[in-house]
């Protein structure tokens, strides 16, 4: 993650994939905080874990990484305008506490902005 390319997000799409795949190992995975010096590269990781953790508790150390400025991550990082406010608004809950936004979709969680477009409508017990 710390190299700044394109690829920077692929070890956290990768983490995300195993996360779906490996439903059992999921309080493991998230078991240890994560260690580094990039404090942004560690935001990042805890609001994603946070907002992964619908069915799991949230380690306590995700609460340990917020960030002091908005951090905009995914393909939506223009932090003005309409496009900006559309990713705030859509981004997971957990977001806004580590001040870290991306896509609702990154992390597999169904768009609230698209669902209430196209009358698609998710309830708990279709997903439980």
């Amino acid at each position: 993650m710390a190299e700044r390319t394109k690829r920077e997000h692929v070890p956290l799409v990768s983490f995300v994939r195993e996360w779906d795949a490996w439903p059992d190992e999921r309080r493991a995975m998230i078991a240890d905080a994560p260690t580094g010096d990039d404090a942004d590269d560690l935001c990042r990781i805890a609001a994603v874990v946070h907002a992964l953790c619908d069915r799991v508790p949230v380690p306590a150390w995700v609460f340990d990484h917020r960030s002091e400025v908005d951090i905009a991550w995914g393909r939506n990082c223009v932090m003005e305008g309409f496009i900006w406010e559309q990713t705030v608004a859509d981004a997971p809950a957990a977001c806004a506490y580590h001040r870290v936004w991306f896509d609702r979709e990154f992390v597999g969680i169904p768009s609230e902005h698209r669902r209430r477009r196209t009358g698609i409508r998710i309830t708990t017990a279709a997903v439980a």
